[in-house]
């Protein structure tokens, strides 16, 4: 019975997205002084130190990861003090103040039974980035084809690895041709496999992503890829030339997102997969300009 009940209010619902928060924001305005509680600026905002104080709890007992509490974090501060203003509004107008929070207090908990007997929604969304590289086609493909080891120093600041995704380390291709396969490392251990559909020379290719080893506790299970809430599906390059010695470099990924709240986790998706690809594309335009450059500079 206590699994049921735990496996109801995980993580990934709507009850604790966002009733977890109203509740903190509820109780936090309920028990303030007189004073605090008529206090506009008290409901909008006490809720937040108690939410964060909450989130810290979670981070020190290993309750979640680091992303994940980042990621929780707007729609935690912003339900709190929807909660934290609720119960300021009932507290003004009710005379049953204590039999009032009881049942705020019990909403979430009648709420998630509810929707855990419905299966999540699935959506799929395709993130594109680009990038200018002073390169020809040729050296900018035959730096993506294969990446050699990525060191630190080639690694631009990333929100997604400063919240704890792990870092590229690099790809090894087997075979230039549709059915070739792409050997993808992660730090950590990760492990991916890229298998080409579709193969173009100095033009573009694309590849679907399978999961060939991602070790326990390597990335939190709520992103992890392959995961119940969370995949990248397939990807791409695409090459096209600007001028001579100039070219932009396209980067696609289509990831999939099974939540209850899939327009939030969309949100979130867009925006780490985004910063994710411009680091890779990062390293390809250093290299590439670096080795494009090279015989000139040493004709000189």
């Amino acid at each position: 019975m206590e699994t049921e009940v735990i496996e109801q209010f995980k993580t990934m619902s709507v009850a604790f997205l966002f009733g977890v928060p109203a509740v903190i924001g509820a109780i936090t305005v309920y028990f303030g002084n007189e004073s605090q509680k008529t206090s506009r600026l008290f409901r909008i905002f006490m809720p937040w130190v108690t939410i964060l104080a909450f989130l810290l709890t979670t981070l020190i007992t290993y309750l979640e990861a680091s992303v994940c509490v980042v990621m929780l974090l707007p729609a935690f501060l912003l339900f709190a003090s929807i909660g934290g203003i609720t119960m300021g509004e009932i507290i003004d107008s009710s005379k049953r103040k204590k039999q009032t929070l009881n049942i705020f207090l019990t909403l979430p908990f009648l709420f998630a039974p509810l929707e855990s007997q419905f299966n999540s929604p699935t959506s799929f969304r395709t993130v594109h980035t680009d990038i200018l590289i002073h390169a020809d086609k040729q050296t900018v493909w035959d730096n993506i084809k294969s990446v050699n080891t990525i060191k630190d120093d080639e690694l631009k600041w990333s929100f997604a690895h400063f919240i704890g995704i792990p870092k590229p380390i690099k790809s090894e291709l087997s075979e230039e041709k549709v059915g070739g396969i792409r050997h993808i490392s992660w730090e950590k251990g990760i492990k991916f496999r890229e298998k080409i559909t579709h193969w173009k020379p100095y033009d573009s290719f694309s590849y679907d992503i399978l999961v060939d080893h991602i070790p326990p506790d390597a990335i939190d299970k709520h992103v992890e890829v392959g995961g119940e809430y969370f995949d990248v599906v397939n990807g791409g390059y695409k090459l096209t030339e600007v001028d001579k010695s100039t070219t932009k470099l396209t980067l696609s990924c289509t990831y999939r997102v099974t939540t209850n709240f899939n327009y939030y986790s969309e949100q979130w998706a867009d925006f780490i997969m985004d910063d994710f690809q411009e680091v890779i594309l990062y390293v390809v335009k250093k290299r590439s300009e670096d080795s494009y450059l090279l015989p000139t500079a040493k004709s000189k």
